[in-house]
């Protein structure tokens, strides 16, 4: 009887091993494809984060420039420029930096940022002097004459192919 039933075996256990070890490795390739993916989404955020980080530190050194008791002449270099009613004024003032540009004399430089493919950079630029309709009006006197400021700061993530790029207002009295 014995010999029966050792002649009868045909490896039925070899080969549902085999499947099973197969269904195994696939679910072992699939687990790692999961986890590269959500290594590369998670470096792609934090890439983001240190890019917008990045142009809030040129923000606020741009507002560091605002807040000085003088500022420079907006002559349309070294980051300042005018706002202009006519749109298709062509002085030199008027001009914003172009976003592919990274020359200094149009984008201001923030330095001393780490672990960033490309330093930081902001651009100012003056609207005209308004009145101050926020203030108290009385009725002899002329209101308050404020300054309106534009300020637009880009930052870098730790590739140079992240960016990302801040505008504000920036009222000075």
């Amino acid at each position: 009887m014995k010999n029966q039933a050792i002649g009868s075996e045909r490896g039925a256990v070899l080969l549902i091993s085999l499947v099973f070890l197969l269904l195994l490795t696939v679910i072992g390739l699939s687990a790692i494809q999961g986890a590269t993916l959500q290594e590369r989404m998670a470096g792609n955020a934090r890439d983001i984060n240190v890019a917008f980080q990045s142009a809030e530190t040129a923000l606020r050194a741009a507002e560091v420039v605002l807040q000085q008791a003088s500022l420079p002449e907006f002559q349309g270099s070294n980051g300042l420029y005018l706002v202009c009613a006519d749109t298709e004024s062509t002085a030199t003032a008027c001009k914003v930096p172009d976003w592919a540009s990274a020359q200094s004399t149009t984008w201001v430089p923030v330095t001393g940022v780490d672990e960033v493919a490309r330093q930081p950079q902001y651009y100012i630029q003056k609207y005209i002097s308004v009145y101050d309709i926020g203030a108290d009006l009385a009725a002899d006197e002329v209101p308050p004459i404020v300054d309106v400021y534009k300020v637009v700061a880009r930052g870098f993530g730790v590739s140079d192919t992240s960016l990302a790029a801040i505008e504000t207002t920036y009222r000075r009295d």
